[in-house]
């Protein structure tokens, strides 16, 4: 589905590119890239107050400080479990140390990419060549204008802000080479005029774009309304907190005997027929409290989570744990068929700005290997599981003894297996209990 950010070209010519570049508006005010924004905004934990302020008309805030709370970027990294752990890269099935250095932090980016890409719904990542670090780099780019040819699915073209000078903006133009016209690559300000970059001719040095897209079936819009949602609630309750000590009240006097100084050193004198008190708010603390938890746990529940309200009491098993986070673990096994399909479209990327920029190809086998999600175990359940694996022939001893230490000398592993003195005895107790045979 087409969304704002979209312009559809009439055909790849330089010169109709150009003309429809200059003639597409930036939309400044859509509703669209101002919900993305707020999104950002509270995942990155930035202008969050401008958020909340205007469910606060008039002097209310003048009593207490915003509340906004930071759960966004809580949601979004507990449900991207794919990326949790580590991320293998295999080029000709072996782990490529040359790739990993000319990739600069790509694990971390991509999980940072992957997190906005749910939040979003859609983002997308360029791979950009340093020279002066003579590497890969990565920008995340959450706004982006796509440019079709009409009667084409695939974009031809992207366009995003790069800068704002006042209320100057200029952006960056890429499109793809197709059918012996160039690729393009230049700037262009609001008002479609077209700036020069510096070493740069206008064309795409690489011809393909240097832009990868991911695209989600749905965004994560509600995670940000119960943001939101909360930040006003948990204003309210501390305007609650705020005024629990009581409202003074002053019935039966004149107001222009209304201004009267008291404290606890200060007797007051009400003429007859007057009356003093503090009125508190009638609202329960505790049930608002209870309808902001609410509102998270129901969100969470959309989104396949669970949350843990205080002292989770006695120590879960790993089993447990997964039994509850199974449907968070569906949803990681769902994840991956689109995520590996989107590594392949940033690795043919990398490969053609390395090819360009060093002259080394790399090979078209590539493949990625997500690690597995594990969960604690207790020390039995532990010594159980290597106990098994020791008995089926999967590890030995010396397998056990390095999942514990696994920077243990050679010297120091000898002795722990007794090969060099039989005196020597594992000083573990759960090596010790290792040792036994079983019954």
């Amino acid at each position: 589905m087409r969304s704002v950010n979209t312009v559809v070209l009439p055909e790849y010519s330089e010169q109709l590119v150009l003309d429809s570049v200059r003639r597409a508006r930036e939309q400044l005010q859509s509703k669209d890239n101002a919900k993305r924004l707020t999104a950002l905004d509270f995942y990155y934990n930035r202008n969050m107050d401008t958020h909340l302020e205007q469910w606060f008309p008039g002097e209310s805030l003048s009593q207490v400080p915003m509340f906004p709370v930071r759960i966004v970027p809580r949601f979004a990294r507990a449900r991207m479990l794919l990326l949790k752990n580590e991320i293998k890269r295999f080029i000709s099935g072996e782990e490529s140390e040359d790739y990993r250095e000319l990739t600069h932090q790509l694990n971390s980016k991509m999980r940072e990419f992957g997190e906005i890409a749910w939040l979003l719904g859609c983002c997308h990542l360029r791979s950009k060549w340093s020279e002066r670090h003579q590497r890969v780099e990565y920008d995340i780019l959450p706004q982006v204008k796509e440019y079709y040819v009409n009667g084409e699915s695939l974009p031809f073209g992207y366009s995003y802000e790069v800068e704002i000078f006042g209320n100057h903006r200029q952006f960056v133009f890429w499109s793809e080479a197709r059918d012996g016209e160039p690729g393009l690559h230049f700037k262009y300000d609001q008002a479609g005029k077209i700036i020069d970059i510096p070493g740069g001719d206008g064309t795409n040095p690489y011809d393909i774009l240097p832009i990868s897209k991911l695209m989600n079936s749905a965004d994560a819009s509600d995670v940000v309304r119960c943001a939101v949602q909360i930040g006003i609630a948990m204003t309210e309750i501390a305007l609650g907190v705020r005024f629990s000590l009581g409202q003074p009240v002053i019935t039966g006097i004149e107001e222009s005997q209304a201004q009267i100084k008291s404290g606890i050193d200060r007797a007051i004198l009400l003429p007859e027929g007057a009356s003093f008190n503090y009125v508190s708010p009638s609202g329960s603390l505790p049930a608002m409290i209870e309808s902001v938890k609410a509102f998270a746990d129901l969100t969470a529940q959309n989104h396949a989570l669970k949350i843990k309200w205080g002292d989770a009491g006695q120590v879960q098993s790993g089993v447990a744990l997964a039994i509850q986070d199974i449907e968070n673990l569906e949803s990681r096994e769902s994840d991956i068929p689109l995520w590996k399909e989107w590594e392949n479209s940033r690795y043919e990327i990398d490969k053609k700005i390395i090819e360009v920029h060093t002259g080394k190809g790399l090979s078209e086998d590539y493949a990625v290997d997500y690690g597995e999600v594990s969960y604690p175990m207790s020390a039995k359940e532990e010594l159980d599981l290597l106990k098994a694996k020791k008995d089926m022939g999967i590890i030995d001893q010396e397998d056990i003894i390095r999942h514990y230490n696994p920077d243990i000398s050679d010297e120091e592993l000898q002795k722990k297996l007794g090969t060099d003195k039989p005196s020597v005895q594992p000083s573990s107790p759960l090596l010790e209990a290792l040792r036994q045979p079983v019954a």
